[in-house]
C-alpha cells in the first residue's frame, strides 16, 4: 500500500494532522515480543526495565541430564511488532510517515551442568512510507524519526531485511551468571533503547555476581554492537557515528564515523537494595581511547499519608580518554581534556494507581555530556521519549510526569517539560544545533486480556515547541521544534 505525499502549504494544519492520524490508524498492523515504547515515568527504584523478550521462569529449575534433553526442554520465545510513525512539521516544511513490520524469535536451552546456549534473530520490512532518503528540495531535510524503523545506513531500502541478534553461551552458578557472545544488556547508559522495531545488542563477556544479599555486581568487556535501526554487527568503535554526528566544538561538521580507534568498552557496576524502599547503584564505562563515564544513583521513599513519597538523585561525570578516538579533532569523538558533569533529581508521590513526579536535570558548562546515541538513551529523570539531552552542556531541564493505571491493563501517562539549551550557534556546548524547547508527551498503553494475552498496544503523541532563537533557519526547526509526532505500536509476545 502506497500513500501519496502530503505536501501541504495550502492545507490547514488541522487537516494535515487528521490525515496523519488516519494513516496511522489504517496502515497495516500486527505485533511483537518487545515492550511498547518506554514509559514516561521510569521506576523510582532506579532499576532497569525488563529486556524485550519475556524472561524465562527461574531457568535453573529446568535441568537436563544430557545434551539432547537440554535442547528438547529448551524454551522458545517469539515476537511480532508493528510500528506506525508520523511527523508533522509546521507550514510548508516536509512531513513524514512510515509503517514497519518485524518478526523474530529466540531459543534458549535448558541448563546442562550449568551451561545454556541461546540464539535469536529478527526480520523486518518497510510496508509503507513516503521518501525517507531524498532531501527535501526546500529545506534539505530528511526524515529524522521514521527512517529509524528500518536501516539508517541504507534509508532507501524497502526489501525484507534483518540480522542475527543473539548467540551466546551462559554458565550459571547458584544465583550468578557468566555470558559469552551476542546478548541483550540493560544498564543505565548502555541499554536496548527499545523504541523502534528491534533494540540494541552487544557482543562480549558479561558477568553478574549475586551471591551477597540484595547486592548485584556486574562487569563486562564488549567488542561489538548491533545498533538499533541498523542491520549489521560492527565493532565498538565502528558503531559510533552511525547516527547523525552533529558538529565539533569549533562548528565544523563532525567526521568521526568510521574513523575512530578503540579496543572495546569495559563496564562495571554495583547495585544494592538498602531496606524496602532504598536502592543505590554505581556504574563506570571505559571506552578505550574514547572516554570514561561514571554514573551514580540513589533512590528512596517513605510512607506519607496513604501513599509513598519518593526521592531520587543522579550524578554523571565523564572525561576524554587518550585522543578521543583520533588525532584529528574533526575526526575525534571527544576533544582531549574535555569533561562534563550532570545532576538529576526527582521528587515524586505514589498513591494507589496514581504516580506523580517533578524532575530536574542540570548539565554544567564545563563541556558537553557525551555518550554515543547508538549505545542507549540517557537515564536522567527529565527524559521524555523522542528527544535527548546528550550532546549538550549548560543545560537546565525541568519536567512534570504523571501516570494513572486503570484496571485491567490500561495505563495513561503524560509528561511536560522545558529544556533550556545553549544558543544553537554556541557549538562548544550545542552539538546538534537544537534550540531550547518545550515538550508534551501523552501515552495510552493497553495489555489485551483473555485469548489475546500477549498482545499489547500503545498510542504515543508528542509535541515539541520552540523556546530558543532559531534565526529563521530551517535546519534549527525541521524535525526538531514546532513539530507533532504520532506513534502507534502493536506488539505480540508468544
Amino acid at each position: 500500500m502506497r500513500i501519496p505525499s502530503w505536501r501541504k502549504a495550502s492545507k490547514p494544519a488541522v487537516f494535515r494532522f487528521a490525515r496523519l492520524l488516519l494513516a496511522a490508524v489504517l496502515l497495516p498492523a500486527a505485533a511483537r515480543a518487545q515492550h511498547a515504547e518506554p514509559a514516561l515515568t521510569p521506576p523510582v527504584t532506579g532499576r532497569m526495565r525488563r529486556p524485550p523478550y519475556p524472561a524465562p521462569a527461574t531457568p535453573d529449575t529446568v535441568r537436563a541430564h544430557s545434551l539432547a534433553e537440554a535442547f528438547a526442554r529448551g524454551r522458545w520465545h517469539g515476537r511480532v511488532r508493528n510500528y506506525t510513525m508520523a511527523t508533522l512539521n509546521q507550514g510548508s516544511y516536509p512531513d513524514y510517515y512510515a509503517n514497519g513490520l518485524g518478526a523474530g524469535g529466540r531459543f534458549e536451552t535448558a541448563s546442562f551442568h550449568g551451561l545454556q546456549l541461546g540464539a535469536g534473530g529478527f526480520f523486518w520490512a518497510n510496508l509503507a512510507s513516503n521518501n525517507l532518503a531524498t532531501p527535501d528540495t526546500l529545506t534539505g531535510a530528511v526524515s529524522r524519526y521514521e527512517v529509524g524503523l528500518f536501516d539508517v545506513t541504507h534509508p532507501g531500502r524497502r526489501r525484507l531485511t534483518g540480522r542475527a541478534e543473539e548467540l551466546f553461551l551462559r554458565y550459571r552458578w547458584r544465583q550468578s551468571t557468566a555470558t559469552l557472545g551476542r546478548q541483550l544488556l540493560s544498564t543505565p547508559l548502555l541499554n536496548p533503547q527499545d523504541g523502534r522495531l528491534s533494540p540494541n545488542y552487544a557482543q562480549g563477556l558479561w558477568l553478574e555476581f549475586r551471591e551477597l544479599p540484595r547486592t548485584t555486581f556486574s562487569a563486562g568487556w564488549l567488542t561489538g554492537v548491533a545498533v538499533r535501526s541498523t542491520t549489521d554487527w560492527t565493532s565498538v568503535a565502528g558503531s559510533v557515528g552511525l547516527y547523525p554526528a552533529g558538529v565539533t566544538e569549533t562548528g565544523q561538521r563532525a567526521l568521526y564515523a568510521g574513523q575512530l580507534r578503540s579496543r572495546g568498552l569495559g563496564l562495571a557496576g554495583i547495585s544494592r537494595q538498602w531496606g524496602p524502599r532504598t536502592t543505590a547503584q554505581v556504574w563506570n564505562y571505559y571506552a578505550d581511547n574514547l572516554f570514561n563515564a561514571s554514573f551514580a544513583e540513589l533512590t528512596t521513599g517513605r510512607a506519607v499519608g496513604a501513599g509513598t513519597l519518593t526521592l531520587g538523585a543522579q550524578y554523571h561525570y565523564q572525561r576524554t580518554i587518550g585522543n578521543g578516538g583520533h588525532p584529528d579533532l574533526q575526526r575525534a569523538y571527544s576533544a582531549p581534556g574535555r569533561q562534563a558533569h550532570a545532576l538529576s533529581a526527582r521528587l515524586g508521590y505514589q498513591l494507589g494507581p496514581w504516580s506523580l513526579s517533578s524532575n530536574y536535570t542540570r548539565i554544567t558548562r564545563t563541556g558537553r555530556f557525551l555518550f554515543p546515541r547508538e549505545w542507549g538513551r540517557e537515564p536522567f529523570y527529565t527524559f521524555l521519549p523522542r528527544e535527548r539531552e546528550e550532546g549538550f552542556g549548560g543545560l537546565d531541564a525541568a519536567a512534570l510526569l504523571a501516570s494513572y493505571s486503570f484496571s485491567p491493563g490500561l495505563k495513561a501517562e503524560a509528561g511536560y517539560g522545558h529544556y533550556y539549551l545553549p544558543n544553537v550557534r554556541n557549538t562548544r556546548l550545542n552539538k546538534y544545533g537544537m534550540p531550547s524547547y518545550r515538550q508534551l508527551n501523552a501515552s495510552l498503553t493497553y495489555a489485551f486480556p483473555g485469548g489475546a494475552t500477549g498482545l499489547r498496544g500503545q498510542l504515543l503523541y508528542v509535541y515539541k515547541g520552540a523556546l530558543g532563537n532559531t534565526y529563521g533557519e530551517a535546519r534549527y526547526v525541521v524535525n526538531k521544534v514546532d513539530v507533532h509526532l504520532l506513534n502507534l505500536i502493536l506488539n505480540y509476545d508468544f
